[in-house]
């Protein structure tokens, strides 16, 4: 199978879109027309097989899954704007510093200035590493590694700390004082909002901010109207539409020009409130982590700016990159990329003019990475790491929250085969029940499908012989083998025929990894017998036509070739050693849940292969 990769331009441009009101405005900002840019973003989501917006007359709002992006496209991006310094850095001098925002999760003021201050560090000290997490964010199986504070010895800790009911220092004894965070109430904009028989709504909010706005309300007598509701800051725009009466109370910096936020009215709470966002810092680089706090305040008190990134490289070349390290030279990464040397030796070299550094020096018996490419591999892997996360990731959310799964299956021998057809029912019947539930069903080998499963690129897989560490359900036994050959081989009379006999017939068989074939070889291999092929081809139903034409044969389920069979068109005998057989299951990751549609899926498939052959 071809891996699914995300473009680096892609995460780039939707960063954009999702900070911008209308997508005409991303646009004109990105130079492109707002086709191209509509475009690229559905072609992300198909990538992705996850629904990133929400379509509503013409205009887009991020769903959770698209602020989940959001989130890790920031990420991704930011580490992709340090490459191009790294070169000079030494990468046992670098310093990991955990930023842990104890804050809800927004496209907001908080999340801009993040990255002000982020982009600034990295001019004035490119060693310090920081890592921010948002502790409230949604994210796929397992987290990111790098999250860990374990592996790093400065945090930084964000939060909220009360009432600001004095003017404070940006920093002191308490920690650093970020903002005086004001609240406001948010609602549809052709609403009256000083309606008094508008309800007064608080929405899932940290306790501290919830406790501080029910003292606020008994204070001054508005605790009556006030009704808290679940719902996270994120989907402001879904709740205001959905009770366009309603106002909604939040801290401002949760409120910002993004899509899917239109015609929304704000207005400052009265009495007015404000809540205090601080931070503390523990561990040796106090100083560096200082200089970060003083400039994310600057970034939260200035006017809004959104994040723009113009990546240089593109994952095509970080892959290539890393590939290359870890061969030895282009050539075998070349081949096991299954493209051309000069195609990849021109990756190479844009990378290389990207970075303005030379990054591997060419010899004779391989390329051995420069200076400048070994300080870069660190960033380069963790980068190829977080994007193959994301794709892993958004299968998972795509099953749990869309009821999106992606099935693998081994390469069909016919349409009439009885893998294929118990799999079909049982697809009909997942369908059937629910057919709004999208499912992708694609083809590859036993051991294609295993590893994709274990990246993440499909969520299950029915698959022989099954390989740990990923869990496995088992279907039962697949169907046993048979000689399917030209008549004019003189084989119909006969019932059975040795595997012996079979080896030393005319054989054509598929590419040797498909699993039908590679069963034969290694019943074959296991009895020591030789097996020369007359021919070797990528496609079955090719096979089937070549037998059908010529004095020749090859080896696949009877049912494969039912009909044929019957019209006399070929010959079936069956394998007289009851060796040829595998076992079916179906896989999936042990490192995560199964969500309902996947489950579903499973047993219909169970339901399916545990009925008598038909």
């Amino acid at each position: 199978m071809v891996a699914h990769r995300i473009e680096l331009r892609q995460l780039a441009q939707f960063v954009a879109a999702c900070q911008n009101p209308t997508i005409s405005e991303t646009a004109r900002a990105l130079d492109v027309t707002p086709s191209a840019l509509s475009t690229g973003l559905r072609a992300l989501e198909s990538e992705l097989q996850l629904s990133l917006f929400a379509r509503k007359g013409g205009h887009l709002a991020p769903l959770p899954a698209g602020f989940w992006l959001f989130h890790r496209a920031m990420e991704v991006l930011q580490a992709e704007a340090k490459l191009a310094g790294a070169t000079d850095l030494d990468p046992g001098e670098r310093r990991p510093i955990l930023v842990r925002l104890d804050l809800s999760f927004t496209l907001g003021r908080i999340t801009r200035a993040l990255h002000g201050a982020l982009a600034a560090m990295a001019r004035e000290d490119p060693f310090a590493e920081f890592r921010p997490v948002f502790l409230d964010r949604m994210d796929g199986p397992g987290g990111d590694p790098a999250d860990d504070p374990r592996d790093a010895d400065t945090v930084i800790d964000i939060g909220y700390g009360g009432v600001a009911d004095s003017p404070a220092d940006a920093s002191g004894p308490d920690g650093w004082t970020l903002l005086d965070d004001l609240w406001v109430s948010v609602g549809a904009a052709d609403r009256d909002a000083s309606d008094p028989s508008r309800a007064l709504v608080v929405l899932d909010l940290r306790t501290t901010l919830i406790d501080t706005i029910l003292d606020h309300a008994a204070t001054h007598g508005f605790a009556g109207t006030l009704r808290r509701q679940d719902g996270h800051p994120a989907d402001l725009a879904d709740l205001v539409a959905q009770a366009p009466h309603a106002r909604f109370l939040l801290p401002g910096s949760m409120v910002a020009d993004r899509l899917g936020v239109v015609r929304l009215h704000q207005a400052l709470l009265d009495p007015p409130l404000a809540s205090r966002i601080v931070a503390r810092v523990r561990g040796p680089d106090a100083a560096v982590a200082g200089r970060f706090l003083d400039l994310l305040g600057e970034a939260l008190r200035r006017e809004q700016a959104n994040a723009v990134f113009v990546p240089r490289l593109t994952a095509r070349q970080i892959h290539y990159f890393n590939l290359i390290q870890r061969s030895g030279g282009v050539s075998s990464a070349a081949r096991h990329a299954r493209v051309t040397q000069p195609s990849m030796s021109s990756q190479i070299m844009k990378m290389e003019t990207a970075l303005g550094r030379t990054l591997f020096d060419r010899r004779r018996d391989g390329a051995k990475a420069t200076a400048a490419g070994r300080r870069i591999l660190p960033l380069t892997v963790l980068l190829e790491d977080r994007l193959d996360a994301i794709v892993r990731s958004a299968r998972d959310i795509a099953a749990h929250t869309q009821a999106t799964v992606s099935l693998g299956t081994l390469p069909s021998s016919g349409h009439d085969s009885a893998m294929t057809a118990r799999i079909a029912e049982a697809l009909t019947q997942v369908r059937l029940a629910h057919p709004e539930w999208r499912l992708h069903v694609v083809e590859a080998s036993n051991a294609a499908l295993h590893e994709s499963v274990r990246a993440g690129q499909l969520n299950l897989a029915v698959v022989g012989a099954p390989r740990p560490p990923l869990a496995r359900i088992a279907l039962g036994r697949s169907e046993r083998l048979s000689l399917i050959a030209n008549p004019a081989l003189g084989l119909a009379e006969r019932p059975e025929i040795t595997l012996a006999e079979v080896c030393a017939l005319p054989l054509v068989l598929g590419p040797r990894e498909l699993s039908i074939h590679q069963l034969f070889l290694e019943a074959a291999r296991s009895r020591r017998l030789p097996v020369a092929p007359v021919m070797e081809v990528g496609s079955l139903p090719l096979a089937i036509a070549m037998v059908r034409r010529a004095p020749i044969c090859t080896v696949l389920p009877v049912s494969s070739v039912q009909q044929d069979v019957g019209d006399g068109r070929l010959t079936a005998t069956a394998i007289a050693e009851d060796v040829v057989t595998g076992k079916l299951s179906v896989i999936f990751s042990a490192e995560r849940s199964l969500s309902a549609a996947e489950r579903a899926i499973v047993t219909a498939l169970v339901a399916a292969f545990g009925k008598p052959a038909a």
